[in-house]
């Protein structure tokens, strides 16, 4: 009782007491997002007794836990995540307790929390645990001895779920003999592998540049009438793509879409890639459009990845396409994406040589406001460098239609052609 009466005096005089507001989970949310990182454990626990499951809420754990992992603050991870929650211990909880630790990289610990639980870990948190192990890369020389040990120890009889992830990790330790040969005998143990289990090697072969074993695999898929999933069609693309046959990759990517699966960045920016590396840079800016306009039409929710406008400059800068260039650059820094040093001085380079200064001091201010470090003073006396007297912009041209989409042709277009489309996708903001 005297516990109970002292957290009520701390909770009416603390300053990050949080009000009982409709939309109380959203509020703590929010202090955690500004709040210096050592005040997050005190602003949740204060929070507990006044919003009911809290300990439950996902995405608040996994916000608060991304905070401290960033400021490398492992010690208010912990604890944050030890005492113990005023909600039935269960293995569910345990598992999310054990991935939280995994998100942190703290692998070790969260291999103590499982060790040291008071209620015997079943399914869950033994997937949760050799998750954590895998993503982190831990002692994954031993991985198929902690599965063999875990799931001894504990009586738990493995599933289809546990063995995809002795897959993974097989995989990722570049143990493919070992995975392959797991994968032939899971049939043996009364386990049917499925579409996940092919993924793990299909994508290590493809890693490996396998040519023979990623056949091998599809051969498997296509025999066992396996259906693709969106994994299965990237590895498929990027394959494509590595063999310079990026335009059956782009194939790749309208059967995938025909079939209802949604694309990722990692979809569009393997074809981009590979048409940038094989000088197709029109092809390329073709299916940057087209990851644009299937976004507005809600067939996939992706943005581009830096490392897709990196690759996107850097191809039309080698084909002296520098308006373009130009545009794609200043689209990336708007949203925090600086380029590498040599990609975009080269396009610094290429604008002052045609006599665009005031472009090429665009790109060299907005760098300076993007980059960090030892890049800031390299920008810097770069910036200084251009001669920048000549500060007025040459009058544009209005569009005809500037809030107009226009369809991508099917032909190949020409890059000229490709630069009103994608100028017209674009905003047009103030610089």
């Amino acid at each position: 009782m005297a516990a109970a009466g002292l957290l009520r005096r701390n909770l009416c005089t603390s300053t990050a007491t949080i009000d009982r507001t409709p939309k109380p989970i959203s509020q703590l949310m929010a202090r955690i997002r500004s709040s210096e990182p050592h005040l997050i454990p005190d602003l949740i626990s204060e929070a507990s007794p006044l919003i009911p499951r809290l300990h439950q809420h996902r995405p608040l754990f996994h916000l608060a836990v991304s905070k401290l992992a960033r400021a490398h603050r492992p010690d208010l991870v912990d604890r944050l995540l030890s005492p113990p929650p005023p909600v039935p211990i269960s293995d569910g909880f345990l598992a999310r307790t054990i991935s939280l630790y995994s998100s942190a990289h703290m692998p070790s610990r969260a291999a103590e929390v499982f060790h040291s639980s008071a209620i015997t870990p079943a399914d869950k948190s033994l997937s949760a645990l050799l998750s954590a192990f895998i993503d982190n890369r831990f002692e994954l020389d031993r991985v198929q001895e902690k599965f063999n040990q875990l799931t001894k120890d504990h009586g738990v009889s493995p599933g289809i779920s546990l063995y995809n992830l002795l897959l993974k990790g097989l995989c990722q330790n570049g143990d493919l003999s070992a995975a392959q040969k797991l994968l032939d005998e899971m049939p043996q143990r009364g386990l049917k592998p499925n579409i996940i289990s092919y993924n793990a090697l299909l994508h290590s072969f493809m890693s490996k540049g396998d040519e023979a074993g990623f056949e091998e695999i599809l051969r498997e898929i296509s025999n066992n009438q396996l259906d693709h999933n969106a994994f299965t069609f990237n590895c498929r693309i990027k394959h494509c793509c590595q063999k310079g046959k990026s335009f059956k990759g782009e194939e790749l990517l309208d059967v995938m879409v025909s079939k209802g699966l949604k694309p990722d960045r990692m979809s569009f920016h393997s074809i981009i890639d590979g048409y940038c590396k094989e000088g197709e840079v029109s092809s390329a800016l073709k299916v940057f459009g087209k990851m644009r306009v299937m976004r507005r039409k809600g067939g996939c929710d992706v943005t581009p990845a830096p490392e897709t406008y990196n690759v996107l400059v850097k191809g039309l800068v080698e084909k002296g396409e520098f308006d373009m260039g130009f545009k794609v650059c200043k689209e990336s820094l708007g949203k925090k994406f600086a380029l590498p040093f040599e990609a975009a001085k080269s396009l610094v380079d290429g604008l002052v040589k045609e006599g665009k200064v005031y472009e090429a001091g665009v790109v060299a201010k907005k760098m300076n406001m993007v980059v960090k470090g030892e890049a800031l003073s390299a920008w810097n006396e770069l910036e200084s460098a251009l001669p920048l007297h000549s500060n007025s912009r040459p009058p544009q041209p209005a569009l005809e239609h500037p809030s107009a989409t226009p369809e991508l042709p099917n032909q190949p277009p020409s890059t000229e052609a490709l630069t009103q489309v994608f100028m017209l996708a674009i905003p047009r903001d103030k610089i």
